[in-house]
């Protein structure tokens, strides 16, 4: 009984000992990043290299904000996450009822599409989307910042899944005291799906207050640029401003950190709710 017990306690301290080691690695390039935009512009190139400064250099985060047009970055980037949040929120919830509740031809065979467009690169579409927004002229506006990301097959895929799961007396129920297709699914089926929709809006916004690769090819001033493009913009072709760029990289990941840990229950109800495809 003895033994069983040391080899228990050996077996906890081993399983912690490796979780410690997981999370400090995880940490680290986070702790890296602040130690970084608090040196001096080529204190980061001693030997042996330094973790942290020698004295904090908090006007970096001055020469930072002064340096760009920050103050626009940060609302491009707010109005076209909320824009895509909401947007998206309406498409997948009116699109997974449809998917889910509604009984039409071709509804299985179009579903199987969505899924098998999210077998796609998101490479694989770049060029003719951008050949399709400079056509239209939306380059360097908003609309093509927006726009595209209203697609978000994964949100349907999860809408329509949680939204198979609801009970069908509930829909019997108000189709039996006269209500439409659109009252059911505003009145019944959208407050039921609370839980989905705080997932995918996690997810949602996460994705794109980091969106970095679309903006940069769309746009083209500086009056367009998100945050992720401005903390790119600190690299240039003969060197690299690193404390400056890992100043504005502290500032841009705040509101992520920040959503993260308020909805940490979203983020893993987002994994189990993949239960259910074989629906």
């Amino acid at each position: 009984m003895e033994k069983k017990k040391v080899l228990n306690l050996i077996g906890k301290i081993l399983l912690f000992t490796i979780l410690a080691i997981l999370a400090f690695s995880t940490l680290l390039p986070y702790i890296l990043m602040v130690s970084l935009s608090l040196m001096a512009e080529f204190e980061m190139y001693e030997m042996p290299p330094r973790l942290f400064p020698v004295v904090a250099r908090w006007s970096n985060y001055i020469d930072m904000w002064n340096a760009q047009p920050w103050g626009r970055y940060v609302f491009n980037t707010i109005f076209v996450t909320l824009m895509v949040l909401m947007g998206q929120l309406v498409l997948i919830s009116m699109g997974g009822y449809a998917l889910a509740r509604m009984d039409f031809p071709g509804r299985d065979f179009l579903f199987k599409v969505f899924i098998a467009f999210m077998l796609l690169p998101g490479v694989v579409t770049l060029i003719p989307g951008f050949i399709i927004l400079n056509t239209m002229k939306w380059v360097d506006t908003y609309w093509a910042l927006i726009i595209p990301a209203l697609g978000n097959i994964w949100g349907l895929f999860l809408m329509r899944q949680y939204m198979l799961t609801l009970p069908n007396s509930l829909e019997d129920a108000a189709r039996i005291d006269g209500a439409s297709y659109f009252v059911i699914y505003w009145k019944i089926i959208l407050p039921l799906s609370k839980p989905v929709l705080a997932t995918v809006g996690t997810f949602t916004f996460l994705g794109m207050w980091r969106s970095f690769f679309w903006p940069l090819i769309v746009t083209r001033s500086k009056e367009m640029r998100v945050i992720e493009v401005g903390v790119a913009m600190f690299s240039s072709q003969y060197s690299t401003n690193y404390p400056a760029q890992m100043a504005a990289a502290t500032l841009s990941s705040i509101p992520m950190i920040i959503v993260y840990l308020l909805a940490q229950k979203w983020i893993v109800q987002g994994i189990k709710l993949n239960a259910g495809y074989d629906r």
